[in-house]
């Protein structure tokens, strides 16, 4: 095996400067991959964010959630994957300083950008059945500021979540393996109960044991959300789709080694990753009729421009 081993910070078993046909097409493909990919993300999601951001009928705690899962989304786009490729072609260039300070970079950015996204899909789903459970206290209690708070509590408890990787090397793992089950959790919890709540409803309305004049907002109250309910599983269930890849890349790692095979699984398992944060608009846009009209106000008002 004709490589290159030195020391780069937690990469100190993982960092090889291999020569060999297979890794130098494995570079160049996932290079090729998340530059194309980057621009769709940055593109897709920097429009969600403008909508959300400029159309005050969607600055609800609901949609500012949304507008979070898309910001994460849009820094894969401009930094992950910029990093990604930058640290790679360092690579086939056999730079080691840029290559360690940017494979640094890129690997910490990449599990934070992730971590929050899981911890705003779980706050996603709670958010929608705390709406369905508080009634009119939901207005009072979830407000914009408050959902802000929170999203930037996330940000911190991902971002102190990945620092300990400095010394922790690969034990450190286990914590992004236990925020998965966490968040996995609470949102199955979470819509489990959204849809209890639904069905007992639904059974009330028949029954017509709600009064009568009640029952057109409240019908329109839960069926948004168990539309919401179920968008958030669309988008769960990509994030696991895609995030399945990594797991198995892991599970090589602690049973096999950093082997040349791993190491390929590896760079294409952190490129779905990626790719992942690039269809999230698109789920919004078929699932959420309002994001969709504020799409096509923003295409339609930007292409007579």
């Amino acid at each position: 095996m004709n490589n290159t081993e030195r020391d780069c910070f937690f990469f100190e078993d993982q960092l090889h400067f291999d020569s060999t046909e297979e890794v130098f097409i494995t570079n160049i493909v996932t290079c090729m991959l998340n530059s194309f990919f980057s621009l769709l993300t940055c593109i897709g999601n920097f429009i969600v964010v403008f909508v959300i951001g400029k159309t005050r009928d969607l600055h609800s705690p609901s949609f500012i959630l949304l507008g979070c899962l898309a910001v994460s989304d849009l820094l894969v786009g401009l930094l992950c994957q910029p990093l990604f490729v930058g640290y790679k072609i360092a690579e086939l260039e056999r730079n080691f300083a840029v290559f360690c300070t940017l494979s640094v970079v890129q690997s910490l950015s990449g599990w934070t950008t992730g971590g929050v996204s899981f911890l705003i899909l779980a706050a996603v789903s709670v958010d929608r059945l705390l709406a369905l459970t508080l009634h009119l206290r939901y207005n009072t209690i979830v407000t914009v500021p408050r959902v802000f708070q929170a999203t930037v509590a996330l940000w911190i408890f991902a971002t102190v979540t990945v620092l300990p990787r400095f010394w922790m090397a690969n034990k450190w793992y286990f914590i992004p393996i236990a925020v998965w089950f966490l968040t996995f959790f609470v949102i199955m919890i979470s819509i489990w109960k959204i849809f209890r709540i639904v069905r007992k409803h639904q059974q009330q309305i028949k029954d017509q044991t709600i009064a009568v004049s009640h029952l057109p907002a409240f019908k329109v109250n839960i069926f948004k959300c168990r539309k919401s309910a179920v968008t958030v599983l669309y988008i769960y269930g990509l994030l696991l789709i895609f995030y399945l890849p990594v797991m198995v890349s892991l599970m090589m790692k602690t049973f096999i080694g950093y082997t040349r095979t791993v190491m390929i699984v590896d760079e294409y398992a952190a490129t779905a990753v990626f790719i992942n944060s690039c269809l999230n608009p698109v789920v919004y846009c078929w699932r959420i009729s309002e994001i969709r009209r504020g799409v096509k106000n923003f295409i339609r008002r930007s292409s007579r421009e």
